[in-house]
């Protein structure tokens, strides 16, 4: 546990700047009080009317070019004080799966936690001639307040003055909660879930519209064909390749199952795609692959709509502060609407979850999107939700897909959502940068990644570490060691890469899986066997708490697990001696405990 205790001052001094709504502001320094063994800002609900930003920097949060220390947010993106850097302004805006960051300067070692208002939140990183800074700002800009805004800051002192030990005490306040569940303990009573813990996480991509999308507008009428890879049968013959490599488990994930496809019409759902074999087919894909030994699940969305949709009704739609419809990206259905959580919950959830059920899927059901976009705000008066109450809907959707299907997965690890989220398909959408995952190659402050995210959640929550980590076994060397790093789980994708353009976030047309030819299909299996094994041999440490990581040379990465387990990832061109051992160049070693 973090050794709790303030400075000499008996507080910490931190510049705050206010600027209202009607043009006023204000500039002071204020004190900020002891509260038991942590500091803490706080202003009331009431106090926040009339303010459209407000930002804090903390005197601490100040260092110069060569300083030791780093800046880290709850992404895992890690900015260290480097010297000869150009001006730089970075914002970190409502992407915090945590609502927390750190900061390590010679003036201190802080962990910062901001609730409840972390999705109305920016992380201000700036570098200026040298000189190094970390704001936080709350921006209420037609928010209107919904509860006081509390920053509370966590000195952190000898060996716990570090990401590792900003991870540990963040675990800690979470666990105080009552709202975690270690994993070893709910597969006790939930095998599904357990199921799916040991075997690998196997998407399958069946048919999507072209994508950048070439009509927006999209009508039945006028509506783009789809590309079709795998229908309900040829999936039967993924079922058949995988027992005949010895893959012998593995939880199938239908992507584009649904009517027209990968986000094709929802928030409708039915009838399953005539082109890859309809209802028919599903059901006897269904049973074939359980019967098989197979957990199969569906790929749903139901906080998107599109309105080729014969269920879309602006009056679903979460609505701006202005009355207007919340857009959001232009994608397979054409222009992409949010649902008010609330609205889709009443109207969809409960209905589809009782539709995929008498289908027959069984397992950890995918809703994409909801952990990995900050809660949709509808301003509506009919069903207005602000991001508390956003999240409360959320958490009841997922407990529904739990209570009917066996399980809740879904895109990311945002932790508004962590006492129903079972397993996330990336904790990050990004970190590695391809083939060179430690390098400064990083965009604006980011100087690098670290498995902040995991060391809070690791046997808690079972995840694939970053986007680019889908199907690695068949990428670079250092993508697959980023697996063994952050103690993840094996997870494949076929056509994984369905954009037409460059912006595919989870692989390459060169990196992927496919299943057109048998060919391809036994390559496919061959490389989800490896993760397969791998799960036989390590799965356990999807189980345990990570409770420390560090670089112990240029390079070269040590991760500690709370039964004791090391793992070495040796990133440099040099081998690196870990007591006995010698862990080659580009390759990994893990110590098991007692062993």
């Amino acid at each position: 546990m973090a050794t709790l205790s303030c400075n000499k001052g008996g507080g910490i001094a931190a510049d705050v700047r206010i600027v209202y709504a009607d043009g006023r502001i204000s500039e002071e320094v204020v004190t900020l009080p002891k509260k038991g063994g942590y500091f803490s800002y706080k202003k009331s609900k009431q106090d926040l009317q009339g303010i459209d930003t407000l930002v804090i920097t903390p005197h601490y949060a100040q260092a110069e070019a060569g300083d030791d220390g780093y800046f880290v947010n709850a992404q895992g993106y890690i900015t260290y004080f480097l010297e000869n850097r150009k001006d730089t302004l970075t914002y970190v805006r409502k992407r915090f799966p945590m609502a927390m960051q750190g900061i390590k300067t010679p003036s201190g070692c802080y962990l910062e936690v901001f609730e409840p208002y972390r999705f109305n939140m920016r992380s201000i990183y700036k570098v200026r001639d040298g000189h190094y800074s970390h704001s936080l700002s709350l921006e209420l800009r037609n928010v209107e307040p919904y509860d006081d805004f509390v920053v509370d800051f966590y000195p952190l002192e000898g060996d716990e003055a570090s990401y590792s030990g900003m991870g540990r005490l963040y675990r800690k306040l979470q666990e105080s909660k009552g709202i975690l569940v270690p994993l070893k303990d709910k597969v006790k009573d939930r095998p599904l879930l357990k199921y799916a813990v040991e075997n690998p996480e196997i998407r399958i991509r069946q048919a999507w519209k072209p994508v950048p999308c070439p009509n927006p507008n999209q009508t039945v009428e006028n509506e783009p064909p789809m590309y079709v890879k795998a229908t309900f049968d040829r999936v039967c013959d993924i079922v058949d390749a995988l027992k005949a490599h010895g893959v012998n488990g593995g939880q199938l994930t239908l992507v584009g199952w649904n009517l027209r496809g990968h986000d094709g019409r929802f928030p409708t759902l039915l009838p399953p795609e005539p082109a890859l074999g309809g209802e028919e087919r599903l059901r006897h894909l269904i049973s074939y692959a359980q019967e098989g030994g197979y957990q199969i699940v569906p790929h749903i969305c139901t906080g998107d709509a599109y309105r080729i949709s014969e269920d879309f009704d602006e009056a679903d739609v979460a609505k701006n502060a202005d009355g207007s419809l919340k857009k959001d990206a232009v994608y397979g259905g054409g222009q992409m609407y949010k649902l008010c959580y609330e609205a889709s919950y009443k109207k969809f959830v409960q209905k589809h979850n009782t539709m995929l059920r008498d289908l027959g899927f069984r397992g950890l059901e995918y809703n994409d999107v909801y952990s990995i976009i900050p809660p949709v705000v509808c301003y509506d008066p009919n069903h207005p939700n602000n991001p508390v109450q956003a999240t409360e809907w959320a958490i009841k959707t997922a407990q529904d897909a739990i209570d009917k299907i066996g399980g809740f997965a879904s895109e990311g690890g945002y932790d508004n959502m962590v006492s129903v989220l079972d397993f996330c398909l990336y904790a990050a959408i990004s970190g590695i940068r391809k083939s060179t995952p430690n390098e400064d190659n990083f965009n604006g402050l980011r100087d690098g990644h670290v498995p902040i995210w995991h060391i809070v959640y690791n046997g808690y929550i079972f995840s694939c570490p970053f986007s680019e980590s889908v199907n690695y076994t068949i990428k670079e060397p250092a993508v697959a060691m980023k697996i063994q790093e952050y103690g993840c789980h094996p997870t494949f994708y076929f056509y994984a890469a369905h954009r037409d353009d460059s912006k595919n976030w989870i692989g390459t047309r060169t990196s992927d899986l496919f299943c057109g030819t048998d060919e391809e299909l036994n390559a496919s299996a061959e490389a989800i066997k490896k993760g397969y094994d791998y799960l036989q041999e390590y799965g356990y440490l999807q189980y345990l708490f990570m409770d420390d990581h560090r670089e112990v040379a240029p390079k070269v990465f040590r991760t500690t697990y709370s039964d004791g387990t090391v793992t070495i990832c040796n990133y440099s061109d040099q081998a690196y001696q870990y007591q006995d051992f010698s862990v080659p160049a580009n390759d990994w070693h893990t110590f098991k405990a007692n062993k």
